[in-house]
């Protein structure tokens, strides 16, 4: 590996990468030497030369009224290390215990609305997109009730899926309507499996690894948001479960968009 590529890798930034090996060949020196040796701006000189005295490898010292420069041993390099190392290993109980108070966070909101159905799906497309790419969906609505209700808000839905790279995997019953099934099955990145039973709820459930959304249709929908890494996880083990169980829908040509 280039010598100032591996100092870049071990937390030098790019100039001090270049500067600390040619202060070691300089030894005791100001910072003239250092801008012909390295090619690099006088400013970018005393940039690298401030970076390398914070972390210790290098010192300055001032003697008729001008600034001189000296090199660490590079052996400084591994006391820098070892000294970050100490810091993480410190800080660490505490960066876990702020982890553990996100994990065990619950956050429940209900919405109600056509607009309202169509934030909650900009938001949990857009988990999707944070965590593993896959939208999954258990189905048990009538078809026509998604499309109804979400109305002229559909399109950019779809757009959003899709500008996003999220795959959706959906679970929905076998008695749904052919038309709906095909028009989900051609869409990029869908799956389609179906159950001849079980899936009778009058809802549509959308998970990711961080949030779960229920939507509940009547004269209006309304959706249950959790936002919960323990309750994602157990509807995501549940959704495995039917996954397992369902049949894949076979994609059929001349098909447009889904739902």
């Amino acid at each position: 590996m280039e010598l100032e590529k591996a100092l870049q890798s071990l937390g030098l930034g790019r100039h001090a990468a270049r500067v600390y090996p040619a202060l070691l060949g300089l030894g005791l020196t100001n910072a003239g030497p250092v801008v012909s040796a390295t090619k690099l701006h006088r400013q970018f000189v005393y940039q690298a030369l401030d970076e390398l005295c914070s972390l210790k490898l290098a010192s300055c010292v001032i003697k008729n009224n001008r600034k001189r420069f000296q090199a660490a041993p590079p052996g400084a390099l591994i006391a820098a290390l070892k000294e970050k190392e100490r810091l993480a290993q410190q800080i660490m109980p505490r960066l876990e215990a702020l982890q553990a108070e996100q994990d065990d966070r619950l956050e429940v909101r209900t919405l109600y609305g056509s607009e309202a159905l169509f934030e909650n799906l900009r938001e949990i497309a857009e988990s999707a997109a944070r965590t593993d790419g896959i939208l999954r969906i258990i189905g048990g609505a009538s078809d026509y009730m998604f499309y109804n209700m979400l109305g002229k808000n559909y399109d950019g839905y779809a757009k959003l899926v899709q500008r996003l790279r999220v795959k959706k995997h959906l679970i929905a019953p076998e008695d749904g309507s052919e038309e709906f099934k095909a028009r989900f099955a051609a869409e990029p990145g869908a799956i389609l499996k179906t159950l001849a039973r079980g899936l009778s709820s009058p809802t549509y459930t959308r998970i990711t690894p961080e949030m779960v959304s229920i939507e509940i249709y009547g004269k209006e929908p309304m959706v249950i948001q959790i936002r919960n890494h323990a309750v994602a996880l157990g509807y995501l083990e549940h959704f495995s479960l039917l996954w397992r169980e369902g049949q894949l829908f076979r994609k059929r040509k001349n098909n447009r968009r889904s739902g």
